[in-house]
């Protein structure tokens, strides 16, 4: 039975714990450790002089990168450890009466918020799930990366060479990107013709013939870019298209390394109604374990796909919006697999049609086709069947109607 709860204020070199013996409700005074082995060490024989493991209940709050080595270090250990949303760790401090804030008081303070019983309990590592979480969030974070490095890009061939898009298609492409890697701005294509067409065949493929390339020069020689400012373009121009270039190697490597990790998943992409390797490795590696969620009401609402409901009196609100909460990782991929299937899964297509018929606005078609896919989902995990377009949900896992 759980008697003692340890609240630990983490930091970036330091950490900070305190002790709350809940029955005679006294507390420890607050040690603190170092981020090290040594530390860890000392901390883990505190514990062991406090009580036994079974007595002890850790918690931490969700704080990033710098919670998670003392978290799995307990675990590892035998340690129940928690997670705390700051947000109500800081509401519950500011109820207390303590307008001070310090590590110190911190650590007590999430040592008192566990008798709320307001956390969730972390489960140990699981190598997969987290190497996969972990690299789908990277790629995640390079593909933003990457999108603010092409509008960059656009921008500044809009000021050194509008011309330009009249010729290629899309800068993204890796002809236009080596071709402004290797010929920045548009005197850099006037001065070697020659290397231009020869370069633009060979990065294309053979797709760009000559005629397109000597067009391509012909617009340099003509340009009405902001020559006055053809140092610092040139050097925008080919730093960007590098970087991307760059960009682009980087994800193709993580992707390669996500599909590895997704061979070793029980399903396969087609077990699901809608979506790649990628895109579903990235809500499985959220997940983590689906038993987790004894209704599909608290799985939809890991991913925030719920309306924030707003009641007070007799009042209620009608047509609440969407809630922002859930996973920021997961829900443009669930929205863009929903735009998808409308487009490419025909009951999905029906489903849409037949709403916007019935005067439903697309937007929130769009929303409840979203909850029909994380439905699915949710029902291909619990039970282990793949995904049949002929066949119903089963009723108890299904949304409600919208």
């Amino acid at each position: 039975m759980v008697r003692y709860h340890v609240g630990i204020d983490v930091g970036k070199h330091q950490h900070h714990a305190c002790v709350c013996d809940t029955v005679t409700n006294q507390y420890g005074k607050v040690m603190s450790f170092s981020v090290d082995r040594e530390g860890f060490e000392r901390f883990l024989s505190y514990l062991e002089q406090t009580a036994t493991k079974d007595e002890i209940l850790v918690g931490v709050e969700a704080s990033g990168p710098y919670a998670l080595t003392i978290v799995y270090f307990l675990i590892e250990h035998g340690y129940v450890t928690v997670e705390v949303n700051p947000y109500q760790a800081a509401e519950f401090r500011r109820s207390q009466g303590k307008k001070a804030k310090t590590d110190r008081v911190d650590a007590r303070s999430l040592a008192a918020f566990l008798m709320v019983g307001s956390y969730k309990r972390i489960p140990a590592a699981n190598p997969l799930l987290e190497n996969l979480r972990e690299l789908t969030r990277f790629r995640a974070d390079l593909l933003q990366d990457r999108t603010r490095q092409l509008n960059r890009l656009q921008e500044t061939v809009t000021e050194a060479f509008p011309e330009l898009g009249n010729h290629l298609a899309s800068l993204d492409s890796p002809t236009a990107l080596a071709l402004l890697a290797a010929y920045p701005g548009p005197e850099a294509l006037a001065k070697d013709p020659s290397g231009v067409v020869v370069s633009l065949s060979k990065v294309s493929h053979g797709q760009v013939n000559q005629v397109q390339a000597e067009a391509i020069i012909e617009s340099a020689r003509l340009t009405v870019g902001l020559m006055h400012r053809e140092l610092a373009l040139n050097l925008k121009l080919r730093l960007l298209s590098e970087a991307i270039l760059s960009l682009n190697v980087q994800i193709k490597e993580i992707e390669t390394a996500i599909t590895e990790l997704f061979k070793q998943f029980p399903h396969k992409p087609s077990d699901f109604p809608v979506g790649g390797v990628q895109s579903l490795a990235s809500i499985l590696a959220e997940i983590d374990d689906i038993n987790q969620f004894a209704t599909l009401k608290q799985f939809l609402s890991h991913f925030g796909w719920c309306p924030k409901t707003f009641q007070t009196g007799v009042f209620s609100l009608d047509h609440p919006r969407m809630s922002h909460a859930g996973n920021p990782y997961v829900r443009r991929v669930i929205w863009m697999l929903a735009i998808l299937a409308v487009k490419t899964v025909s009951p999905f297509k029906d489903y849409f049609q037949r709403r916007t018929a019935a005067g439903k606005k697309k937007m929130h078609s769009i929303v409840a086709v979203a909850r029909k896919i994380l439905s699915i989902i949710y029902a291909v995990l619990k039970t282990g069947n793949p995904y049949n377009p002929l066949q119903e949900v089963p009723s108890n896992l299904a949304p409600a109607r919208t």
